[in-house]
């Protein structure tokens, strides 16, 4: 469906929303001490984008939190997927607010490029509208000192008419005959285009999700692009760009920009640009947002030109209302700042970050590869059977590591045989490996499911077999390495290493690029676990890394 016809299908849905507006403009009037002739909606705001119904149901306790998800309920999801459109709830937007004011005195010009309804603008400017001693002046100076841009009218409409109502306590303190319309805060504009000004500080809740990019703008976003482009890594980089010097950028941006492969070169942009001050990780996605927000999700604040390393870590628990707990601080590396950052996840994640801070080994230190299994089954349909054919070699799925070893699930006989042409003979695995499943659910207790596909397995499989993309798989090309086969599998399983991971990456899914990232101790250290049994070498490592125990 295009996105104009989508759009078509969802007009009915949003001029109902639209319609609630002038029934809550006048509660919020009537709320600000405003006598009655000037509680109308129309004698401070522009008309709506869309005709409204006269029939909607007066809803006395709807908050403009509430009307804005309405919104974004009301368009298609192929609108919301496409653009990459959601709601910032009320709680998240105060948290993110206070993220701000513990690095700096908010006090400057505050600017949001994606500003959707104008939520994030809502604490910053009730500040200064409860701080303001001449409402003239207030008035006078609000656009100088607040702004924002949004692509879509009908959320900059409605966003102006939220933002005005904060407005509303200085405008009745003027006389009658000097009620002018209020200040328009947002417009509808592209907050990736250039600006002019340097705000002091910068908040967003950018798009999230890949976006194709022509050859110039690839080129315009060159500095922190690697791989495929996502609308939230541009939207970090123009505001680092934008803001001024020494100020600060406060985001609702997915983890992924922690420990992803794509994100790397916007790591390095930011750790030398701006640093990462503050991280506070949400607990959970499930009732923040309305809208498509299936990534794990954090509050950032980067400062501009911020010369210090120190990373402040919470977290952040939404039930209705907001909790955070303080995480041990961690630093951002000095060197290979394109490396996934490790940060910790949970309180006891103290030492284990500091102590795998310091080292510097990582696997391929030791000769091994990480990659992904190379069949994509779909795209090999035709070549799969369930009965063995000649020359067909056997395929490994993820339901295929059970307990540590490669064993064959029931449920994948079906499609257990691939007869492979000349040109995928690249997919062929003749020589031992770890495998690791790929996707795992939050809810697992592990996040690394480790197997051994020992060279016994692999001849009683017939001597080659095809891994399949749900699973990872790890080789060592040094026949000399102090990490063996079986020591690399018994250190994945250990707890240790697992919380490793997560400190890594926020993400369930499990990839090749940050396994490659997991810091190493030296050879000679593990050259004397290869002696240690599982039960030794657990505590042994949890000792080594300054794991603490639960």
């Amino acid at each position: 469906m295009a996105v104009a016809e989508a759009k078509e299908r969802c007009v009915p849905q949003i001029a109902e929303v639209l319609s609630r507006m002038p029934h809550w403009w006048e509660r919020q009037a009537t709320a600000a001490g405003l006598p009655a002739e000037w509680r109308h909606w129309e004698l401070a705001l522009d008309a709506p984008p869309v005709a409204l119904e006269e029939s909607v149901p007066r809803l006395l306790d709807e908050s403009m939190y509430e009307i804005g998800e309405a919104y974004i309920q009301a368009l298609e999801p192929s609108i919301r997927l496409l653009h990459g459109r959601h709601y910032t709830p009320r709680p998240l937007a105060e948290a993110l607010w206070r993220e701000v004011l513990a690095v700096s005195a908010g006090d400057g010009p505050v600017v949001d490029p994606a500003a959707g309804a104008g939520a994030l603008l809502v604490p910053p400017l009730r500040r200064f509208v409860e701080a303001a001693d001449d409402p003239v002046e207030a008035l006078t100076q609000v656009t100088a000192r607040f702004g924002g841009t949004d692509l879509d009218p009908i959320a900059v409409w409605l966003g102006n008419a939220f933002l005005a109502a904060e407005l509303l306590p200085l405008w009745r303190q003027l006389p009658s005959r000097q009620r002018e319309p209020l200040p328009r805060i947002l417009r509808v504009g592209d907050g990736l285009a250039p600006h002019g000004g340097r705000p002091q500080t910068i908040v967003m809740n950018p798009p999230y999700g890949r976006v194709r990019l022509s050859a110039s703008a690839r080129e315009r976003w060159q500095a922190t692009l690697y791989g495929h482009a996502n609308r939230y890594a541009l939207f970090l980089q123009a505001a680092v760009e934008r803001v001024s010097p020494g100020g600060v950028i406060a985001a609702v941006v997915p983890t992924s920009f922690l420990g992803g492969s794509y994100f790397q070169r916007l790591r390095a942009f930011l750790a030398r640009e701006a640093p990462l001050a503050r991280v506070t990780f949400l607990d959970t996605r499930a009732g923040v947002f309305v809208g498509d927000v299936l990534q794990e999700t954090c509050l950032a604040i980067f400062r501009k030109g911020g010369g210090s390393r120190e990373v402040m870590c919470s977290r952040l628990t939404m039930n209705g209302k907001s909790g955070r707990v303080a995480l041990p601080p961690a630093s951002l590396p000095t060197a290979r700042e394109d490396r996934p950052w490790l940060l910790p996840r949970a309180p006891r994640d103290r030492g284990l970050v500091r102590h795998a801070a310091g080292f510097e080994a990582r696997l391929s230190d030791y000769g091994w590869k990480a990659s992904t299994g190379p069949l994509v089954w779909n795209r090999h349909k035709v070549q799969i059977f369930s009965e063995r054919g000649q020359d067909a070699l056997p395929i490994v799925w993820a339901a295929d590591l059970d307990g540590g070893t490669v064993r064959r699930a029931k449920a994948r006989e079906p499609q257990r045989w691939i007869f492979l042409r000349p040109q995928d003979d690249f997919m062929r695995l003749t020589e031992a490996a770890i495998l690791m499943q790929r996707t795992t659910a939050p809810e697992q207790p592990r996040r690394l499911v480790v197997a051994t596909l020992d060279a016994a397995t692999v001849a009683d499989w017939g001597g080659a077999v095809v891994v399949e993309n749900h699973v990872n798989v790890l080789r060592c090309s040094s026949s000399d390495s102090p990490l063996s086969l079986g020591l690399l599998h018994r250190l994945l399983d250990t707890p240790t290493f697992d919380r490793l991971y997560r400190c890594l990456t926020g993400s369930v899914a499990v990839s090749a690029y940050e396994l490659e990232a997991l810091p190493m101790p030296p050879a000679d250290v593990l050259l004397s676990w290869e002696r240690l049994d599982v039960e030794q070498l657990a505590p042994t490592v949890a000792v080594h890394y300054g794991d603490d125990p639960d």
